[in-house]
């Protein structure tokens, strides 16, 4: 296999899956959730709480990733899906005192939403049954102060950037870093009816928070 063909795989998978799921949707027909791990949407929540409390005040819970890996080698139940960034100082699974198979990550510059990431995220959703999705923001994101700055790139890159929404820049970085993730949180209800069905039923619930890479500790914002 060519090495274009291993890039163009999982996009085309995803477009795949999204294309299905939204077909079924436009037939009137309801997603249905898989059972997944059986907590709520609130519950999920109270346990990214509770460990990224943990992971500030340094004090990780023991794991033995040799049962774990047993235990999910034949299948998946995350709790929560997370949309963060590429950033190598941002690692979900240990910001939230998480192990092997409770998040489903999916990482992007700046935690954009695309249709690949849309589709990745509707297959945790729809066939895992996670019942919470964050848009994980963090302090001093590259990819949101170069769009604040009006930096100009080429190619790729380029166009990264402008999907970065910062808001009225007059509130600095920090805002705008808030804003891009809220923004990318309300456009998951707009581009996807897969998710935007699982929200209105409230099988699913959207959150947002910005991650603080001095402290560790994850703000969590009001509304999305």
């Amino acid at each position: 296999m060519t090495r274009l063909h291993l890039i163009r795989y999982p996009v085309v998978l995803a477009l795949g899956l999204t294309l299905a799921l939204s077909g079924r949707l436009s037939r009137g027909d309801e997603p249905q959730q898989a059972a997944g791990t059986k907590v709520t949407p609130a519950e999920a929540l109270q346990k990214l709480k509770d460990g990224n409390g943990r992971f500030v005040a340094d004090k990780s819970a023991a794991k033995n990733y040799a049962q774990r890996r047993g235990e999910t080698a034949l299948g998946q139940k995350p709790f929560a899906i997370i949309l963060a960034c590429a950033d190598s100082r941002v690692g979900p699974e240990l910001v939230f005192d998480q192990t092997l198979g409770d998040l489903f990550v999916v990482r992007v510059a700046r935690n954009v939403t695309d249709p690949t990431v849309l589709g990745s995220i509707e297959f945790a959703v729809v066939h895992l049954g996670a019942p919470l999705i964050v848009v994980l923001g963090h302090e001093k994101c590259g990819a949101v102060a170069a769009a604040m700055e009006g930096t100009k790139a080429e190619g790729n890159l380029g166009e990264l950037l402008k999907e970065v929404h910062v808001g009225d820049k007059a509130g600095g970085l920090p805002a705008a870093i808030k804003a891009n993730a809220k923004f990318h949180a309300e456009a998951m209800l707009q581009h996807s009816k897969v998710i935007d069905e699982m929200v209105k039923g409230q099988r699913v619930q959207i959150v947002t928070g910005v991650y603080d890479l001095t402290t560790g500790a994850v703000e969590w914002l009001a509304g999305r």
